[in-house]
């Protein structure tokens, strides 16, 4: 098994100097790929740098960037760009969770926040994707982060499941257009995981909304998934064994939602 699989290949992870970002970079850079890195929490982005970009210091560009700035994106791109001459991979990674509140309790601002980072953000990183690849000629692959919210009404609140939902028609609309141009799109609906994202929960929480979840899927058949698996998922659905993958969405839940 060739165990350098992305060597010469440049990937793009967002909000990935923590979690399963995080885990999804090392595991490019454990396989030869250049990643560029982008987050906007600056305590994990200097705890990156130290652990990880530093052991790969040609390899690595860390950025600060606000996903639902198109002046940030399009700074990124560019510096990209300029260090590696193109992308290859790019994985929409970067999301944040709503307080479990239904429609009917659904804070505006909230709403727009979740919208902005987990839908909006990833369809305009695929815009400069696709657009990049086409310009350099290279074939390409673009995962997206789903969560298994994306096809379920129990799993979150409205904006949340909202977003999800609108991510993978996202990916399908994306794989369908692309792929006679040689460029993949695929997600991965994941179901729990022990990441940063969980941060957003920590005020605010609306405990009817969490409620209705738990009793939906209930604690004790709660499976969480180990990140580092889903990274490995990640790396496969970009290397060339996942040619024939386009347009899919995987689940990736340890089967919790099926019980």
């Amino acid at each position: 098994m060739d165990r350098t699989p992305h060597i010469g290949k440049t990937a793009l992870v967002t909000g990935a100097c923590g979690g399963l970002g995080r885990a999804i970079a090392e595991r490019f850079l454990q396989q030869g790929a250049n990643v560029v890195v982008c987050d906007i929490n600056e305590q994990l982005i200097a705890d990156f740098n130290e652990k990880v970009a530093a052991a790969y210091p040609e390899c690595v560009l860390t950025l600060k960037v606000d996903v639902t700035s198109d002046e940030a994106l399009d700074d990124m791109f560019s510096q990209a760009e300029k260090m590696f001459g193109h992308l290859d991979y790019v994985v929409n990674n970067c999301g944040i969770m709503d307080r479990f509140d239904p429609a009917g309790d659904t804070d505006r601002a909230l709403w727009d926040r979740v919208i902005a980072i987990n839908l909006t953000a990833p369809a305009m990183v695929t815009k400069r994707a696709v657009n990049g690849m086409l310009k350099h000629g290279t074939k390409g692959a673009i995962v997206n982060i789903a969560s298994i919210a994306g096809a379920r009404g129990f799993a979150s609140g409205a904006a949340y499941t909202a977003s999800k939902h609108g991510l993978l028609g996202l990916t399908k609309n994306t794989g369908v257009y692309y792929g006679r141009k040689g460029i993949r799109c695929n997600a991965i609906m994941a179901g729990g995981m022990n990441t940063n994202i969980g941060s957003a929960l920590a005020t605010g929480l609306n405990m009817e909304g969490f409620g209705v979840m738990r009793q939906a899927f209930p604690e004790e058949n709660m499976v969480f998934v180990d990140i580092e698996k889903v990274a490995r998922l990640v790396s496969y659905l970009c290397s060339d064994d996942a040619e024939i993958v386009n347009g899919a969405c995987w689940t990736a839940d340890g089967g919790w939602t099926a019980n």
